[in-house]
């Protein structure tokens, strides 16, 4: 009866997220062209260990894939065209997410669990697009809800496993190990017994998997970077930065008002959802990734909550007004969410005008060139030549890190303040990174780009150019 539901659940999931991938032909969202493209470098290549394609990078002499399980997953979809592979991956990824979330209502006996699924896909339509990136967050939320399934359920080799699979998947294992280390504290309180098993199975599947990793040692010193100065210092990279209070309001507002009525004697699983929803609330603040954590888990522990509740008053007659009510609101919320995601998906989805420049660089750059570029450029002109070298990609904070006083002059550059920073005239594109080629989109992020090279003009001959972005060559003496 149940797996019935269940494969009915995953077949709806799929539709629906087909219906809003396919809104527009191309890949949507930035870093979804370098993940696919790196998983089909991988089933060319076997596993890369050096990173030539961003060369003023700390990945450019000491690579490692710390999600490198998330790479080997997308390597069946690149046998589709790259294009078309991205995009089933990720409706496949975001429809299992949901698939696992409304199974584990059902496994709590949870009251409509499919109502709360669809809670949870239409709670913010930031969410919702984010379901659409070729990204590790939909597996990783499963792979959390599959965790406190197994330690509900003393399920010891399964938890192991669960960490291992984690630990090699995304860095976001931490937070696995954070929700684990919740878990034995409310073991405690609530059953006066330690679960010391949880945490010594969970912390072997981690550092097995560490282990394991096929970069093995270098993953553990680019995991602490990652984790210490790109994720929680949120030095350059957007994803991590935090919502302005207008917008974190806006996009999270449907699960900030839901009422919270407990039961006189709180539960342990109740207690669990309330503190993982706070936390990733908290962190929300900070941070406008945590949505993808904070929506689900507190949802769910609207769910554990009003259960209860539910099943007392299910067959009331005044309760069949508010499940008319809930179904007209969610419907409501469907709607409105698809509206705002259409241009959302439309002022991110640029890149394919660059096809006509990304296809002259191949044609007419030799392989092995060396191509600056403002950063955000990269997953793109990666995806589409990965026989060139670009100065900049993956995460600013990379750059950054590799030459801090370089990636000053970098920035001042881009933003057109470079005779603040410098008070000399040099050409510091050509000093700094001496490239062979320059790309420029005709964007508001590289407008201070393009006045640069005009100013320096004597350094470069334009070689292509269209309505959307035009390539450079560097023709100044660097010997």
């Amino acid at each position: 009866m149940h797996t019935k539901k269940i494969i009915a659940a995953f077949i709806f999931f799929v539709i629906a997220f087909s219906i809003m991938q396919f809104t527009v032909p191309q890949i949507i969202g930035f870093d979804s062209y370098y993940h696919i493209k790196a998983a089909s470098l991988i089933k060319e290549k076997g596993f890369f260990k050096d990173f030539p394609w961003a060369t003023h990078t700390i990945l450019f002499n000491n690579y490692a894939d710390i999600q490198v399980l998330f790479r080997i997953l997308l390597i069946p979809f690149t046998f589709f065209s790259l294009t078309t592979g991205a995009k089933i991956a990720s409706i496949v990824f975001a429809a299992s997410a949901l698939t696992v979330f409304y199974w584990f209502l059902i496994k709590n006996e949870i009251m409509y669990p499919f109502f709360y699924s669809l809670v949870y896909l239409f709670a913010a339509e930031s969410l919702m697009y984010r379901f659409l990136l070729t990204r590790e967050m939909p597996i990783a939320i499963a792979l959390i809800i599959l965790t406190i399934y197994f330690l509900e359920n003393k399920k010891y080799l399964h938890l192991a496993a669960a960490s291992f699979v984690f630990a090699l998947f995304y860095a976001g294992f931490i937070i696995q190990l954070l929700v684990i280390g919740i878990y034995f504290i409310l073991e405690r309180i609530f059953s006066k017994k330690y679960d010391c098993k949880s945490i010594a199975y969970a912390i072997t599947g981690c550092l097995t998997g560490l282990l394991a990793n096929p970069y093995f040692p270098k993953n553990i010193s680019l995991l602490y970077t990652q984790i210490s100065k790109v994720n929680i210092s949120n030095l350059y990279n957007v994803e991590w930065s935090p919502w302005p209070f207008f917008e974190f309001i806006t996009n999270n507002a449907l699960i900030i008002i839901f009422i919270l009525v407990k039961d006189k004697k709180i539960t342990k699983s109740q207690s669990l959802y309330l503190l993982l929803a706070l936390l990733f609330l908290a962190y929300s603040f900070k941070s406008r990734r945590m949505q993808e954590y904070f929506i689900p888990f507190s949802v769910l522990a609207a769910a554990f909550f009003l259960n209860g509740y539910i099943k007392k008053f299910d067959n009331a007659k005044f309760f069949t007004y508010f499940k008319a009510i809930g179904i007209i609101i969610l419907a409501a919320l469907a709607v409105f969410n698809f509206i705002l995601l259409r241009p959302d998906i439309k002022n991110n989805n640029f890149f394919h005008t660059y096809d006509n420049c990304a296809s002259w660089m191949e044609k007419n750059i030799p392989k092995g060139s060396l191509v600056f570029n403002n950063a955000y450029a990269f997953p793109y002109l990666f995806f589409k030549n990965s026989d060139l070298g670009y100065t900049h990609g993956i995460d600013l904070t990379y750059s950054y890190l590799y030459n801090p006083e370089e990636f000053k002059r970098y920035m001042a550059i881009l933003q057109g303040a470079i005779k603040d920073t410098i008070k000399d005239n040099d050409d510091w594109i050509v000093k700094d990174y001496n490239p062979d080629y320059l790309f420029i989109g005709k964007i508001k992020q590289d407008v201070k780009l393009h006045e640069y090279i005009i100013r320096h003009k004597q350094n470069y001959k334009a070689v292509y150019e269209d309505e959307w972005c035009a390539v450079v060559k560097v023709t100044a003496n660097t010997a």
